[in-house]
């Protein structure tokens, strides 16, 4: 293979992204990125610190990716409206780019301020969305891992099609429903009658 000239970190995850959307995050390799690339595994070196260093980045870009999404989502809305709206947003986005969805779970390092930063974008749409039922602190992150939970634990098992037969989208807003319910139940904003 050619050295292909002008390749940058940028291009390096790129290609990277391209293989978790086409094959998934067991998919990742230095390999299977510089095949994509058209030049040898060892050139990805000068732009990534190796397979580690190559998922530390997707998992920084894919994090911030998803982040935005879910802040864009909940921008100008507020109680049931902004949870139905993180929801959608969450679910979509998860089960439409599975791989990408995985790669954002992956942990983070304890040093790692940057990826850190990025997390921070999809915390802060979740607070948004809890913070619209007037919950206190100690509940507000309750509510808030129990509405991530809920949405990681359906957008998983429809991306292992698990879900078995019927209605996804009934069940996804009869549970989208349930926490709108808990949450105002625990808030100062009564329920949404919707």
């Amino acid at each position: 293979m050619a050295r292909k000239r002008g390749l940058g970190r940028d291009d390096v995850v790129t290609a990277g992204l391209t293989v978790l959307d086409d094959a998934g995050i067991d998919a990742v390799s230095l390999a299977a990125v510089a095949g994509r690339l058209d030049v040898r595994p060892p050139s990805l070196y000068a732009h990534v610190d190796g397979l580690a260093g190559l998922k530390r980045d997707l998992a920084h870009t894919t994090t911030v990716e998803f982040g935005e999404v879910l802040r864009d989502s909940v921008l100008g809305r507020s109680g049931p409206d902004a949870v139905r709206s993180f929801a959608d947003a969450y679910r979509r986005w998860a089960t439409g780019f599975p791989g990408r969805y995985e790669m954002t779970l992956l942990p983070i390092a304890a040093d790692d301020d940057e990826r850190r930063a990025g997390a921070r974008l999809a915390l802060g749409a979740i607070q948004a969305v809890i913070r619209g039922f007037g919950v206190d602190e100690a509940s507000a992150v309750q509510a808030g891992r129990s509405l991530r939970s809920a949405m990681d634990g359906f957008s998983r098992l429809e991306n292992a099609d698990n879900m078995g037969r019927g209605d996804h989208d009934a069940d996804f807003a009869f549970l989208v429903d349930l926490l709108i319910n808990g949450i105002s139940q625990t808030g100062t904003q009564p329920p949404d009658p919707a």
